[in-house]
């Protein structure tokens, strides 16, 4: 995607981790990895702040992003080169407004892990 400027502000990535989510969320998570995915690049340079897990048997990510991208700004294609939705990252400069739309986006019961 070449280099890109981040606004500074609160970011949502949406993924899915249909066979796997403990190791998908270690690999995320840890420091010493190899860049192999857009979220990658971007977590050299920003702290997450929390995760949030939906449980699915389905893959739904495509249906939250198609959700988020009607209300913030996002960064075309991003995380989404296997996707019909237009990108998986979402920005705000709100973090609530940010949080309480990915909540309504699927108006599920979801788990927040705070860091």
């Amino acid at each position: 995607m070449g280099n890109i400027e981040f606004k500074e502000g609160y970011y949502v990535y949406v993924g899915s981790a249909l066979s796997g989510l403990k190791q998908r969320l270690k690999r995320h998570l840890s420091k010493d990895k190899n860049r192999r995915w857009h979220i990658d690049y971007l977590l050299e340079h920003a702290a997450i702040e929390g995760v949030f897990v939906w449980q699915s048997k389905k893959n739904i990510e495509d249906k939250i992003g198609c959700k988020l991208k009607k209300k913030f700004d996002y960064l075309d294609g991003f995380g989404s080169s296997d996707s019909k939705c237009k990108s998986h990252l979402f920005y705000s400069k709100d973090k609530n407004k940010l949080v309480s739309s990915l909540f309504k986006a699927l108006r599920r019961q979801s788990v927040f892990i705070e860091f």
